[in-house]
């Protein structure tokens, strides 16, 4: 909601997309569900985009 808000806080809502994703992930090689995991590197990427686009 923070990145389609459009209020100037898409750093913030980046930061945590990729925050989620990281730990998502980390429980993801824990409970060995590597199509899960696969997910979470998409959303990581994502966010990694999106920082790099909105800094």
């Amino acid at each position: 909601m923070l990145i389609a808000s459009n209020t100037g806080n898409e750093i913030l809502g980046f930061s945590l997309l990729f925050i989620s994703a990281s730990l998502f992930a980390a429980w993801a090689v824990i409970d060995r569900r590597w199509t899960f995991l696969l997910l979470q590197a998409f959303y990581a990427g994502s966010a990694i985009i999106g920082l790099i686009r909105w800094a």
